[in-house]
């Protein structure tokens, strides 16, 4: 196999998920049609793709499907604090500066 093989072959999965741009699907479908080894490949991993799909489509219970999203919420809370020295005419002066930040973050 080439180089171009290997890289056609990183991105089939990007591909069967929709995750890469129409043009490179054009340049992945066009390599395709041109190395049957790939295009075997290609085909392997579509079909298996298409067997999960069809084959796993239980859904967890609601209550921990509710658990899980609680947990995704997360809030994290940084306090920094920083020594600040500035000399002056009239002499060193120093402060302390305190910032807290808040990060809330949802996924899902």
């Amino acid at each position: 196999m080439s180089a171009e093989c290997d890289g056609v072959l990183e991105r089939i999965y990007a591909v069967l998920d929709g995750e890469v741009s129409a043009d490179e699907i054009a340049e992945i479908h066009a390599h395709l049609e041109a190395c049957p080894p790939c295009l075997d490949e290609y085909e392997v991993e579509a079909a298996l793709k298409a067997l999960v799909r069809r084959c796993c489509v239980e859904q967890a219970p609601v209550q921990l499907r509710e658990r899980i999203r609680a947990s995704l919420a997360t809030v994290t809370t940084t306090t920094t604090t920083t020594a600040v020295t500035a000399a002056t005419a009239a002499g060193v002066e120093s402060a302390v500066v305190t910032r807290t930040t808040r990060v809330t973050r949802l996924e899902g």
